[in-house]
């Protein structure tokens, strides 16, 4: 692969992000960078903190290889407002052009939902690929979750935005969506799942299936996190966002049927952090552990007994997953969405349909023959499928076809 210069258009950008989308934009600029490519990326402040209060802790190193644009309006939330009202950046359009028609070899768009909507497809010039993280390009609120309490099975989207406290996205009523796709030569998907979604949907434009990568982080300062940590032993893990779609609350219902010393360490913070306390009640096996830096969570991968991913809404790629695999740490996770491929078919662990399966599974899993089957096939199918190298791999044969 020839050396090309490459910007990548998101969002949400560490530290000012939220989620795996962010990381993974970050995780691939320096990736991408240190192949040898020149990387730029383009995200917006504004859009942060419509989000979040703060940014995120922690330490975001890049490559010499990669240039941050960090593009702000000067008008705060007005204009992410106004982008996520009409599908353009109405504010912002000027920056965003200037800096996509330097001559990129790849544009690769990410989440662009309040960067600029489905219009900043049309910017700049090059090979356009344009990565979907969640069910944006056919769900306002992103994730099938309607009127914050159940999977969305009929379309009621201007209720549902209502109920979300959201006026209603005048874009969505007319043809700009589709009319912007075909500016994108492929559209990358995570997972089969969600590319069966898009069909579903009735978007025709061509789509490639590439997995999420994750590295495998070395944990440092072991003996530390071993004293800090180690008289949670034996546990099992939950690594999410706490929001209802996320399940902490089916998580921590059904761990309090359970029997036995073990312990459910929950790391992540959200909107329904408080209501999850409440269910935990008092249950001493339950640890709220909050939101923590990367060499902790690593360590705490590394020693769980098995990640659990009780997600309700329909998952179309999940990078604490991956990060379990890497560790060659089991999943124990509920059967919809992505996670039958992930877990189901790579033999990685257990799934189940209800709260009386996820128990027999948890104490299933405390079988240390059966623990280490499942461990040995988690990291057999990270090196086989959710390597960097592998994502590159794809990348660049997906890439060459338009060069």
């Amino acid at each position: 692969m020839k050396k090309l210069r490459i910007c990548m258009v998101t969002t949400f950008y560490p530290p000012y992000h939220a989620g795996g989308c962010g990381i993974h934009v970050y995780q691939l600029s320096n990736l991408l960078a240190q192949e040898g490519h020149r990387v730029e990326v383009i995200h917006c402040i504004d859009s942060f903190y419509i989000k979040q209060k703060e940014k995120r802790g922690g330490e975001f190193p890049h490559h010499k290889n990669v240039l941050v644009h960090s593009v702000k309006s000067g008008l705060g939330k007005l204009s992410p407002a106004t982008n996520y009202l009409f599908g353009y950046p109405l504010f912002t359009a000027g920056k965003l052009r200037k800096i996509l028609n330097r001559g990129f070899d790849v544009i690769h768009y990410h989440n662009i939902s309040l960067l600029g909507g489905p219009y900043v497809l049309n910017l700049g010039n090059g090979i356009k690929l344009f990565t979907l993280h969640t069910y944006w390009l056919f769900c306002p609120t992103h994730y099938l979750w309607k009127f914050k309490r159940e999977v969305c099975r009929k379309k009621q989207c201007l209720v549902c935005q209502l109920s979300y406290g959201l006026p209603p996205q005048l874009w969505r009523y007319t043809n700009l969506r589709d009319k912007m796709l075909v500016k994108a030569d492929s559209l990358i998907v995570p997972s089969q799942f969600m590319r069966g979604k898009q069909m579903e949907e009735g978007i025709k434009v061509r789509t490639d299936c590439i997995s999420y990568f994750v590295f495998t982080h070395k944990v440092s300062n072991s003996d530390h996190w071993e004293k800090k940590l180690g008289k949670y032993k034996p546990f099992f893990l939950f690594v999410a966002r706490i929001e209802p779609y996320k399940g902490a609350q089916v998580a921590v219902r059904a761990f309090r049927r359970k029997k036995g010393k073990s312990r459910l360490l929950i790391v992540g913070s959200g909107s329904s952090v408080d209501s999850v306390r409440v269910l935990a009640g008092s249950d001493p096996r339950i640890v709220f552990l909050g939101h923590v830096l990367r060499d902790e969570l690593s360590w705490l991968y590394k020693n769980a007994m098995a990640l659990v991913v009780p997600s309700v809404w329909p998952e179309m790629g999940n990078q604490a997953v991956l990060d379990a695999m890497s560790y060659g740490t089991p999943l124990i996770a509920a059967e919809n969405g992505c996670l039958t491929e992930l877990v189901g078919e790579n033999g990685a662990g257990i799934l189940y349909r209800s709260e009386a399966e996820l128990v027999a599974a948890w104490d299933a899993m405390e079988d240390a023959n059966l623990r280490s089957k499942y461990s040995a096939k988690a990291r057999a199918a990270y090196e086989e499928h959710y390597t960097p190298q592998k994502f590159l791999e794809k990348y660049y044969q997906l890439v060459e076809q338009f060069l």
